[in-house]
């Protein structure tokens, strides 16, 4: 049955629309999330933003479209991203490989992406992110984060989720810690779903 709910919501969140609703219902519209990414930009003003695995940019409101750059590999999703916020820019690229505007950004956000894929994988994703990084900048990542504790609702949604590297806190600290040190690392909860916040400064 499980395995049945899962291919079905794999095929579900390949439409740009289903995929929008899969993530905000069960989250009750990202507010945790919103207001720790605000709190963040706040703290570092008007912050050339790179928002990577976009996705259909439900955080690019947040930001100024002039300083805004979303990248996401779903053409399907960027293109419903900038049906939404037409004034922002966005690109359809593998972030693995994507060369960029490398030290253009103050801000690097990667917030639900990691989960996606295997540790080599991420590690090229980050290592992106990280070039991407202007001197002194921040990269912020958040992700689903596995915990032993967890309710049987979350442990539905996290079985029907597309990503399938689910890890726990220690894991996630380790991986991201690899590329850039850990300043700041959270676990929260988005609706009926934890997540981890981990705040890197770049050199």
């Amino acid at each position: 049955m499980l395995d049945w709910l899962r291919r079905s919501a794999d095929r579900l969140a390949e439409s740009p629309v289903a995929f929008h609703w899969l993530r905000k219902l069960p989250e009750w519209n990202f507010r945790e999330t919103k207001r720790r990414i605000a709190a963040v930009r706040d703290a570092l003003g008007r912050p050339r933003v790179l928002d990577c695995g976009c996705g259909t940019a439900e955080f690019a409101g947040l930001f100024a479209p002039e300083l805004y750059l979303g990248v996401d590999v779903h053409p399907g999703y960027v293109a419903a991203a900038r049906r939404r916020h037409p004034r922002h820019r966005f690109e359809v690229a593998d972030l693995r490989t994507w060369p960029g505007s490398e030290g253009g950004f103050d801000l690097v956000l990667v917030n639900g992406v990691l989960h996606h894929l295997d540790d080599a994988a991420a590690l090229e994703l980050l290592a992106t992110a990280r070039r991407q990084l202007a001197p002194g900048g921040t990269l912020l990542v958040i992700e689903d984060v596995h915990q032993d504790e967890s309710s049987p609702i979350t442990r539905l949604i996290h079985g029907l989720d597309h990503g399938h590297h689910i890890r726990d806190a220690a894991r996630w600290n380790a991986l991201v810690s690899g590329v850039l040190p850990i300043v700041r690392a959270e676990t929260y909860a988005s609706g009926w779903c934890p997540y981890h916040l981990m705040l890197c400064r770049g050199v």
